[in-house]
Parts: C-alpha cells; sequence; structure tokens
C-alpha cells in the first residue's frame, strides 16, 4: 500500500481527523492532495522486511483511490497475509 503507517494510531488517522480532532468525525481520503470524503479502508498485512514480524498497514480512501488500490507488499507474503479494501 502506498504511505501507510503501521497499525494502531497512524498518522493517516491524524490527518484525516476535521477541525473538531474527532476520531468519529468523516475522514478525508489518504492520498495525498485528496479532499475527497473516505468511503473505504485499505488494509495490508504483512511480514516484516527483518521477518521480526507482521505489519498492518491501514489507509482510508476516497471511491476513486479505493478503486485504484492494489497491494504493495506481496514480497512480504505469509500464511497470515491479508489485503482487502472495504467500505467504512
Amino acid at each position: 500500500m502506498a504511505d501507510t503507517e503501521s497499525r494502531g494510531e497512524t498518522r493517516a488517522d491524524d490527518e484525516n481527523r476535521r477541525e473538531d480532532d474527532s476520531p468519529d468525525s468523516v475522514p478525508e481520503c489518504h492520498r495525498r492532495g485528496c479532499t475527497e470524503r473516505a468511503t473505504f479502508v485499505a488494509l495490508e498485512r504483512y511480514q516484516e522486511e527483518t521477518g521480526h514480524g507482521a505489519v498492518e498497514a491501514e489507509a482510508a480512501l476516497c471511491q476513486d483511490h479505493a478503486a485504484e488500490e492494489s497491494p504493495a507488499n506481496l514480497d512480504g507474503n505469509y500464511a497470515e497475509y491479508v489485503f482487502r479494501v472495504e467500505p467504512l
């Protein structure tokens, strides 16, 4: 996945909050320069390059960018590998 971070409270979560700073507010698309409302979340779980554990990358995306999303870490594929795009 392009431009995402490990699961948990990510930079994307912070960037997607509106002025009221509420995590429950409607997020904007994670893609740089896009101000559309996020309607999907893309998740990819893969093995870290060092082999010391799994990483989960998650990004809130608008419909157009969700349609363009594809796996980015197939080289980190393992038994628990996940790639999915789901509606919010």
